[in-house]
This record gives C-alpha cells, sequence and structure tokens, in this order.
C-alpha cells in the first residue's frame, strides 16, 4: 500500500494490488444469492408478476430485483427512525433546496450551506443505526419522504416507489411476513459481509468515530456518514449490477470510461485537460499521471476516456437507444449502484470498476488523495485480452 493513507476503506488490504479483493467480493456475492434463493421463490416471483401485470417497466432479472429489496430492507433499519423523527415542513424545505442544486451554476454554493446547517439538525442520523419502527404502507412512505429529502438516494427512491405500491396491494399479514424474511436476510448480510468483505473496509468505524464530526453542518454529512454495510451493500450491488449488463455491454458500438477527477496526478491549477460538453479529456501533460495512462490505452483499444469532475455531472439527460452506449463507470464504493441506475435509466450500458481507495478533497481529505483502479479488472471489464 505505499504512503497511501487509507481514509475509510481499501480493496488493497494488505497487498499491493486489488486482485484479491475481487476474487473474494464474487464469491460472496455468489453467496448472498444463493442465501437469497427463497426470497427470490416467492417475494421477487410475486413482485416481478405485479409488474408485469401493471405493465410498470420491462421486467429484469432476479438478481436485480433482490438488490433492491436488501437495499431497501438495510437502509430502512438505519434510517426508518430519522424518517418518522422529521416533520413535514423542514422536508419539504431541504427537498426544496436539493432541488435547486441540481440546477447548479452559481447558487450551488449557497444553497450546500444552508442544506449543510439544515441536514446537520434534521436529517442528520441518530447513533443507534437499528430501527425500532414496524413496517406499514404509512410509515414506509415517511421512510420514502426522508430519503428524497436527503438528495443521497434519488434512484433508490424511484425503486422504491414500485415497492410502495406493490406492498399496498398486500394485506397486512403478507406485509408482516415480507418484512419479518427481509429482516432476517438482512441480519445475516450485516454479520456475514464482515466476515467476507470487512478487510477492506476496517477504516470505516474510525473514520465516524474520528474524522466524521468535522463534517457536521456540511453538505455531505449523510454521504459521509453511511455505515459500514452500505459500504458492502455497494460492494456486492456492482458486482450483481456487472453481471446483469455485462452481454448487453459487450454489444455496445461506443465505449467510454468515465473518471473520477481524483485519479488526475496534477492538481486542478497544473493539469492539462480540456473541457468538452461531455466532460474533460486528458491533455497528456504528465506521463505518470494514470489518466494520461488510461487515455492512450483507450486510443489503443478504441474506448473514449473522460475526466468527470464530480458524479452528479457524470449523466447528461439525453436519452440515447439502448445498446448504443456503454460505460465504465469508476468511482468510490458508495456512488456505484446509483451511478449505475442513473446510467439506465439514460439507456447508457452500465458497468464499473471501483477506485481502490478513496481520497477526494471534496469530501474524504483535506489535502487530496491520488486515486487508482485495478487495471487487470478494467481489462476484463472491456474484454480486452
Amino acid at each position: 500500500m505505499g504512503n497511501i493513507d487509507i481514509v475509510t476503506y481499501s480493496l488493497l488490504g494488505q497487498h499491493i494490488d486489488s486482485n484479491e479483493y475481487y476474487v473474494d467480493s464474487e464469491a460472496f456475492t455468489n453467496e448472498v444469492i444463493l442465501n437469497g434463493k427463497p426470497i427470490m421463490n416467492s417475494i421477487i416471483l410475486d413482485f416481478k408478476n405485479y409488474i408485469k401485470e401493471n405493465n410498470i417497466e420491462s421486467l429484469r432479472s432476479n438478481e436485480e430485483y433482490l438488490l433492491e429489496l436488501l437495499t431497501l430492507a438495510i437502509l430502512w433499519q438505519l434510517y426508518s427512525d430519522d424518517a418518522f423523527e422529521l416533520s413535514e415542513l423542514p422536508k419539504r424545505i431541504i427537498k426544496k433546496l436539493v432541488e435547486l442544486r441540481k440546477q447548479g451554476g452559481n447558487i450551488k454554493a449557497g444553497v450546500d450551506f444552508i442544506r449543510g446547517i439544515l441536514s446537520t439538525i434534521f436529517l442528520s442520523p441518530n447513533s443507534n443505526y437499528k430501527s425500532t419502527i414496524n413496517l406499514s404502507l404509512k410509515n414506509f412512505k415517511r421512510f420514502i419522504s426522508w430519503l428524497s429529502a436527503s438528495g443521497e438516494f434519488d434512484e433508490e427512491v424511484k425503486r422504491f416507489v414500485s415497492w410502495e405500491k406493490y406492498f399496498s396491494t398486500l394485506e397486512l399479514k403478507k406485509l408482516d411476513e415480507i418484512f419479518l424474511a427481509t429482516a432476517a436476510y438482512v441480519l445475516w448480510f450485516s454479520a456475514r459481509s464482515e466476515v467476507a468483505i470487512g478487510k477492506y473496509t476496517r477504516n470505516v468505524n474510525y473514520f465516524l468515530k474520528n474524522k466524521y464530526p468535522k463534517h457536521k453542518f456540511k453538505e455531505d454529512i449523510i454521504l459521509c456518514g453511511r455505515q459500514r454495510v452500505e459500504y458492502h451493500l455497494n460492494m456486492v450491488g456492482a458486482e450483481i449490477m456487472n453481471r446483469a449488463f455485462r452481454n448487453d455491454f459487450l454489444k455496445t458500438r461506443i465505449k467510454k470510461l468515465l473518471l473520477p477527477i481524483c485519479m488526475r496526478y496534477n492538481n486542478e491549477k497544473n493539469c492539462k485537460a480540456k473541457h468538452t460538453e461531455e466532460g474533460y479529456v486528458c491533455g497528456s501533460c504528465t506521463a505518470e499521471c494514470r489518466v494520461s495512462k488510461l487515455t492512450e490505452m483507450g486510443e489503443k483499444h478504441r474506448f473514449e476516456v473522460l475526466i468527470i469532475p464530480h458524479g452528479s455531472s457524470a449523466f447528461r439527460e439525453e436519452k440515447v437507444k439502448y445498446g448504443e452506449i456503454g460505460i465504465v463507470g469508476v468511482d468510490c464504493v458508495l456512488n456505484l449502484m446509483s451511478g449505475g441506475w442513473k446510467a439506465r435509466d439514460l439507456n447508457l450500458v452500465p458497468q464499473c470498476v471501483i477506485l481502490d481507495y478513496c481520497g477526494c478533497k471534496n469530501h474524504w481529505s483535506n489535502e487530496g488523495i491520488v486515486t487508482d483502479i485495478n487495471i487487470d479488472q478494467l481489462k476484463k471489464v472491456l474484454d480486452i485480452n
């Protein structure tokens, strides 16, 4: 690992590369799916029938719906207490601020300042992260409303709305059965994930105890306060989504690699990347820069490389025909699932490669850490021999 300062997670473990992580992640994902079979054979099948009968969307794989339900159950366990405590007025105000922030421009900084204060007061999660709130339709609506107001779970909310509609068709007894089954699944996942892939997230609890308090009254208070189990969820989610879209991705005519700005070697002042409508294009100013090396690889293997300043700017709101453009998103663990879902909504075919560790100045490091990825994994995703 050299002198890398591990902030929250590191896929390197005690090694010089993250090869072992990808072996462990694949194995644990297989285990998650295997242990989810009883849920897939009952709850998921019934949910898919509901979707088909009501023409809600094109049916997806059982594993994708299992991931949605697991995500729902984990977030419920962590945040439903907070949702129950949030009153209507601050919720509406914070949600409006989130909408204003998405417009970007000069207003963003001012909105972030106000949002940081209000989010800390009204949305900041309590410390127990073990919900005692009973699942009911009323409580579930409040839960979705809280997630929406936070501005951190937009893609999850889109998917949970369909689950809410499905739940509304069920008798209370059936709803209780689903809650008990998913609660048990979450308990297993939480415990087992720490054994299977927990060595890659050992610093999360230290960060939450010692560094997270500095994010009080900042707009990233919810993002940076995410719990260890959420890191594990995104690791598994990334693997499931890569599998789900794999065949479609390989068939795409155009492929793009989207890199976060924290991967560049030079700082903003010295980086010679050129701005385009889609992002920044490397100017090859430094041979040591990983972005420069990946740009060379892209020229050789015919994929485009773009530097994306912020995750929210990775996708332009113009849809294309599904199957034309494949993207490989590179990002921190916590942004992987939402990024994949967002890409799919825009008819892009997503794959992802996880940053080996986080280090951006916006959230995780005051000085900034130059981040990196596993090149072997990238070649595997892009089908480069």
